[in-house]
């Protein structure tokens, strides 16, 4: 995925991003290319285009954050990387 240094340490601390099998980045939840999709939608949003009625952001966004939620309560690994 594209992000800078900051970006990757600030997502990795709220444990948002891993790496996949291949050892490729992606967020916890997420495929690789749903996570380019997802990064997408995302920047969008945070530039100011509400995403809160778009189907396909609300899906990758459940989906990785119910992914995340359960790694931080310690009920999946962070990284499945070998």
């Amino acid at each position: 995925m594209d992000l800078n240094e900051a970006e990757q340490a600030f997502l990795r601390g709220m444990r948002a991003i891993t790496l996949d099998e291949q050892g490729r980045e992606i967020f916890v939840g997420l495929t690789p290319d749903e996570s380019v999709e997802y990064l997408g939608l995302s920047r969008r949003n945070e530039q100011g285009e509400d995403m809160s009625a778009n189907p396909r952001y609300l899906e990758l966004h459940q989906r990785h954050e119910a992914e995340r939620e359960r790694i931080v309560a310690g009920e999946a690994p962070l990284d499945r990387a070998p």
